[in-house]
């Protein structure tokens, strides 16, 4: 008597935890819409500064019979992380919010291929973990890092040298 009214209390606070356990998630998954709080203010800023733009002209007009150019991509976008355990999301964390200045992506494989970063003259410490980080992933990724000067004029054929391309004839 006493192991059977032990089986159903056991049942019954088994069902009663099991209940509330998919009431709460159920009540989680409905939150409320995305709506912006009064006094926000959102606003369009430009995605490239001038020497971004200056050089993604040249760029585009050096590769454009090889390659797609994309600028200010996200690292973990274009980089598929395969791990074990907490290695996988300490490195995604990582590369969250790292970013490069622009990917040079095959039409074909549409895999990216190069990587062009502005190369910093006196990076801060900060910068310079961020670029070694970049260059780590890169380098495992197996993805060719081309570095260029800020504020330097290239010619098209001067830069489909530095990006490795034959020039056309």
């Amino acid at each position: 008597m006493i192991d059977t009214l032990l089986i159903a209390s056991v049942a019954l606070l088994l069902s009663a935890c099991v209940w509330l356990y998919v009431a709460g998630s159920t009540q989680r998954r409905q939150s409320a819409p995305f709506t912006l709080d009064p006094g926000t203010s959102v606003s369009s800023v430009p995605l490239l500064g001038e020497a971004d733009i200056i050089l993604y002209n040249v760029m585009r007009l050096a590769v454009q019979d090889h390659f797609l150019i994309l600028a200010q991509v996200p690292l973990w976008s274009f980089v598929s992380v395969e791990a074990m355990g907490k290695s996988r999301s300490q490195l995604l964390q990582q590369i969250a919010l790292k970013r490069v200045d622009f990917v040079l992506i095959h039409p074909g494989s549409r895999h990216v291929e190069k990587v062009v970063q502005f190369e910093e003259v006196s990076p801060r410490p900060h910068q310079a973990d961020r670029q070694r980080v970049i260059e780590s992933v890169l380098d495992a990724a197996g993805i060719k890092l081309v570095k260029v000067t800020p504020h330097k004029s290239y010619t098209v054929p001067a830069l489909a040298v530095l990006l490795g391309l034959e020039p056309e004839e």
